[in-house]
């Protein structure tokens, strides 16, 4: 008769297709088990995705196109589950450029985390055609429009062309450069010697004389001004009309 050792385990002549069977359904349990046991984790995307809500929220408006690249988290970091996940800037909240958004979880453990931030966003911004001196009066060829990166753009960039037009250039530019708001002022509306009219308004009266200017002057500018009918000189302010006005007390 033969052997049977290849069907029954030795000693208690259990089957050993039954004694498989048993050890592949214990850890059959066993590893359900244990994954059962495992806690739930927040998933790096939807950290991504709350952190680039929270930053295209706060950008200003006509920002709709602007690229949000969040970095991170890494793929072998783990956090729990959170029920309460809170984002706020972390340092400096400049819109566009580089920063850095804090992400906490406030329950049901408290957990924190700081992800870096790149916005980019296309701006129009008016340069200067070709390079040009200071002291020169802008007109409408000295100017083009391009699109730059906001991030590399001086505060106060200008993107309106035609209001620069008639500005003058206080510094000499370089063809291609960006301009902004201080590097301008107003052309000069009134010249040493010339005749101007000289505005006293006030407490619902409005004066008008003839004056003569004893320096020049550009809008916004204080000027001294010899009233030719009293002769009397007085300070007044350049307006956008060239008139001189004087405050009537």
């Amino acid at each position: 008769m033969p052997p049977v050792h290849s069907f029954f385990c030795p000693r208690r002549g259990v089957p050993w297709f039954a004694l498989r069977a048993a050890v592949a359904l214990g850890l059959g349990l066993i590893w359900a088990t244990a994954v059962w046991a495992l806690p739930a984790v927040q998933s790096p995307a939807s950290i991504r995705a709350a952190v680039e809500a929270f930053v295209r929220a706060g950008l200003p408006a006509g920002a709709a196109k602007a690229k949000i690249e969040v970095q991170g988290p890494a793929a072998d970091l783990r956090f729990p589950l959170c029920t309460d996940l809170r984002t706020a800037y972390f340092g400096n909240a400049n819109p566009y450029g580089a920063q850095t958004v804090e992400v906490r979880c406030a329950a049901p453990q408290v957990w924190s985390l700081y992800l870096p931030v790149r916005v980019d966003q296309q701006q129009g911004v008016v340069v200067v055609a070709r390079a040009l001196q200071a002291g020169h009066v802008l007109s409408a060829a000295d100017l083009t429009t391009v699109e730059r990166d906001s991030a590399h753009l001086p505060p106060g960039a200008v993107s309106d062309a035609q209001a620069l037009v008639g500005q003058v250039l206080r510094y000499s530019v370089a063809a291609g450069q960006p301009l902004v708001q201080s590097m301008l002022t107003g052309p000069q509306l009134v010249h040493y010697g010339q005749p101007v009219s000289l505005v006293a308004q006030g407490m619902g009266v409005r004066l008008v004389a003839l004056g003569q200017a004893m320096a020049d002057g550009r809008v916004g500018q204080s000027v001294l001004v010899r009233n030719l009918q009293s002769g009397r000189v007085v300070s007044g302010v350049v307006d956008a009309q060239g008139q001189v006005v004087v405050p009537l007390n």
